[in-house]
């Protein structure tokens, strides 16, 4: 009836007896001219007989006066609420108790209409069909996610019927993993379609993989980031699954579509692109609004398709709409998985090389291999993980994972043995920092001995001794005291004390003191006319340099300590210089050499559960290789590229780092020492036994 809602109030108000004249001729004109206006007016009067007392009227036949003030009240206000209601719909609802209780199950009068109100408050996003808002449910006061159509889209008939479409497949899909539907309808003010959501918030797993990736490309990645990740595709892979057990088909699968809570929960979001299977139960639950073809949805989704293809299997991408099935969404999740391990979508390659153009963007998704992760990133990615990946994404449908469990299992499996693996690559890397520490210890204590022997008396008396008899003398006292010193140490190879002098450019040994060439238990010193005069190179140089008590430390294979050892071994050398007390000069420098040799031997005789260990130096030249129970001293000559080529990733990333972690597949560690500022030093890489 016209102006439904102002002829409901007036009636409303004559309840309370507070019509004027204007306003009660304008209900009697109504009244005349229309039939649920009058029904609407005798119900109000029914009310009204009930609450006004006759004047005829015996005490017992009417309500007390508070209890009418009561009923006033209420009735009025339930009136007022329920303005939307049809007028015969209130009748029912009033006249309730006056109806006989059918026993027979509900009748059509005995449907609900719900009246709801949501507020907006901001828009969280569009697609290519609608506009998603965060919305405040006024009944319920909470927070939920209102989707409507975008303004072009109310214009195409089409969009009406696939918005429908999606909301009602969204609505069969009851899953922790597929988002909530709450209600669909129309608004009142505005005719326009929605549908109300769960609000999961705007963080989806695009976000937490670029997050990933900044860490992993900045050295800080946490390794249980990528298991965090996988347990997400897990419950992707349990949405897909079941979705695909009612017939649906999602077609868009990406990590945009993906969200992600606060409390770990994964929900699988936009099903407007999902087909349904036409042999599914669900097929025949919707065939209302299945009259939209594949063709023609393809024609409507032409402008979402543009964020769409990065992702796109091959059939999709060709237009082959009719062998779009379960496979087309196992293809989606292999995506979903390679953008893990990467970083970026699986066709961002070919969108950037193709034109710029969607349809050439097809063509080549359609036409060309499928990229694996391992060519689309500078970084290791697990090997198993990147066989299923490229299984998924085969491009013939054939080759793919028969169903969407198969590929879960196959992830699954592959994160239960990394934990195993992972506990022997913990213990891996364990020994790797063990053995580093035990050659740093041995270090700093060849260093304090320099330190030490730097400051002994008889250095001090050599200085400033006047005769040839007085340098006999506390030579012989500085020799025993370093004799002392190499017994007490098995891996020093020699001490000796020597200065500088012919302009600073060449040093000359006044004492030393070593181990016999042949026989490392004999101890000699070594007489005067054996001593060595030598120019001063690079190593000599630096400890020239330094400061009192300043030690410097380095591998060298000179022959400082030895004139009969002409091999090229390396040695480390501990240097420190030693100022003369009157004039403040360097007047010269006492020097450790120490069989590295012998110390590494010691370190690669231990037990360990690394089925191979390799120490490197300077410019990866290789020192010692132990694999299995067999240990080679390799030639200076041999670079790490001739003995263990599989080691040079790990070894490049030690130049700038002291840990080198293997993230990916958890096979090797490496270690670095580093005495020289700006050299390597030495490098320990550890591989894991295969299968541990």
């Amino acid at each position: 009836m016209p102006d439904d809602k102002s002829i409901s109030q007036l009636i409303t108000k004559s309840l309370r007896l507070e019509l004027t004249e204007a306003e009660q001729k304008k209900i009697d004109q109504n009244l005349e001219s229309n039939q649920e206006a009058a029904k609407f007016a005798e119900l109000s009067k029914l009310i009204q007989d009930s609450i006004i007392k006759p004047a005829d009227a015996s005490p017992d036949e009417s309500l007390s006066d508070d209890a009418k003030e009561r009923f006033k009240l209420s009735v009025s206000q339930a009136i007022e609420e329920k303005l939307s209601l049809s007028h015969a719909g209130l009748l029912n609802v009033v006249n309730k108790s006056q109806r006989p209780v059918s026993t027979d199950g509900p009748s059509d009068d005995q449907d609900r209409e719900l009246i709801s109100k949501f507020k907006l408050i901001r828009k969280l996003g569009q697609g290519g069909l609608g506009n998603i808002w965060l919305a405040r449910d006024q009944k319920l006061n909470r927070n939920v996610a209102i989707k409507e159509l975008r303004d072009e889209a109310l214009e195409s008939e089409k969009s009406w019927v696939r918005f429908h479409r999606e909301a009602e497949i969204t609505g069969h899909l009851e899953h922790p993993n597929v988002v909530s539907l709450y209600q669909y309808g129309v608004d009142r003010k505005t005719g326009e379609p929605f549908y109300a959501m769960r609000f999961v918030g705007k963080r989806t797993l695009a976000d937490a993989i670029e997050e990933h990736h900044d860490k992993v490309e900045a050295g800080e990645a946490d390794p249980l980031a990528l298991h965090r990740l996988l347990s997400i595709f897990l419950d992707i892979c349990q949405a897909i699954a079941y979705a695909h057990s009612r017939g649906v088909i999602h077609r868009d699968l990406k990590p945009e579509n993906v969200a992600l809570d606060n409390f770990g929960q994964v929900i699988v979001l936009d099903w407007g692109l999902a087909k349904v299977l036409e042999d599914s139960e669900l097929a025949t639950k919707m065939g209302h609004v299945e009259t939209i073809t594949d063709s023609t949805l393809s024609q409507t989704m032409h402008g979402d398709v543009v964020g769409t293809p990065l992702f796109m299997s091959p059939e999709q991408a060709a237009g082959q709409l009719d062998l779009v099935d379960e496979r087309t969404d196992i293809y989606g999740l292999g995506a979903i998985l390679f953008s893990i391990l990467t970083g970026e979508a699986p066709h961002l390659q070919s969108a950037a090389s193709s034109a710029p153009d969607v349809e050439s963007v097809l063509k080549a998704i359609s036409e060309s291999e499928p990229p694996t992760a391992s060519q689309s990133t500078k970084h290791r990615v697990p090997t198993e993980l990147e066989r299923i990946s490229i299984k998924a994404m085969a491009r013939k449908r054939h080759m793919r994972f028969g169903s969407v469990q198969k590929l879960a299992n196959a992830v699954e499996s592959w994160v239960a043995g990394q934990s195993g693996k992972q506990a022997a690559y913990d213990s891996l890397r364990m020994e790797g920092r063990e053995l580093r520490a035990d050659l740093q210890a041995s270090v700093f204590n060849v260093e304090r001995n320099v330190r030490f022997s730097s400051t002994l008396p008889p250095i001090e008396a050599l200085i400033d001794a006047g005769t040839e008899d007085d340098v006999l003398v506390w030579r012989e006292r500085l020799s025993t005291i370093f004799h002392g010193l190499l017994q007490a140490n098995p891996n020093y190879r020699g001490i000796a004390f020597c200065a500088i002098e012919q302009e600073a450019t060449h040093y000359r040994e006044i004492v030393r003191v070593e181990r016999h060439s042949s026989d490392a238990s004999t101890i000699r010193n070594v007489p005067k006319s054996r001593l060595n005069t030598d120019r001063i190179h690079e190593s000599i140089a630096s400890v020239v340099d330094k400061k009192p008590g300043e030690v410097h430390t380095s591998l060298a294979c000179d022959t400082i300590c030895s004139a009969e050892n002409n091999n090229a071994t390396v040695g480390l050398l501990a240097s420190v210089p030693v100022y003369d007390p009157k004039t403040e000069e360097v007047f010269g420098f006492v020097v450790i050499r120490c069989d590295i040799d012998q110390m590494l031997r010691e370190q690669m005789t231990r037990q360990t559960t690394a089925s191979e260990l390799l120490i490197v130096c300077d410019e990866f030249k290789t020192l010692m290789h132990r694999h299995g129970n067999q240990i080679v001293t390799a030639s200076l000559n041999q670079h790490l590229e001739t003995v263990a080529s599989y080691f040079l990733p790990a070894a490049d990333q030690l130049q700038t780092k002291t840990d080198y972690i293997d993230e990916a597949n958890a096979d090797v560690y490496g270690a670095r020492l580093c005495f020289t500022p700006g050299k390597i030093g030495l490098i320990y890489l550890l591989k894991r036994k295969p299968n541990s």
